[in-house]
């Protein structure tokens, strides 16, 4: 019985050390992209961009992450178009719109004058930041709504 409960409590152990390993900051965008059922859409269109080449760098960005509600506002056929090969420079147009480079906090985004990755201004518009996921990298800002 000794033995049963001592194998259960190290199963529990390890198991909560990987929880903790993929939603803590020692995990890098890609591992918390990854491991955050909410961000399931947004690391597909990173796939498909071609884009985590930039995420996995030594430079630190901050991700304006859209969640998959905000996703599928857009409607299916918007998601499905862009991930076509011949959509690819939009898509990376797109992704390149919400990295910014560096670690920044939402107070910083609100607070205007960054740039994003594509050398605009950052204008949130009506979207807004739900969720910040500090990770060993970067950072993501999880958002309600795309922006333009």
């Amino acid at each position: 019985m000794k033995r049963t409960i001592a194998r259960t409590s190290l199963v529990l152990f390890f198991v909560t050390m990987l929880n903790l390993s993929c939603s803590s900051p020692a995990a890098g965008l890609l591992g918390t992209l990854g491991g955050n059922a909410n961000l399931s859409g947004v690391t597909s269109l990173l796939k498909g961009a071609g884009g985590l080449d930039k995420l996995i760098g030594k430079d630190a960005f901050t991700l304006l992450a859209p969640s998959n509600d905000a996703l599928k506002a857009l409607g299916p056929d918007a998601l499905t178009n862009l991930l076509k090969p011949e959509n690819k420079d939009q898509l990376t147009g797109l992704i390149n719109k919400h990295l910014i480079k560096g670690k920044v906090t939402p107070e910083q985004i609100n607070a205007g004058g960054l740039k994003n990755a594509a050398g605009n201004a950052i204008n949130l518009g009506d979207s807004k930041i739900t969720q910040s996921i500090p990770t060993k990298n970067g950072t993501i800002q999880v958002i309600d709504k795309l922006f333009n």
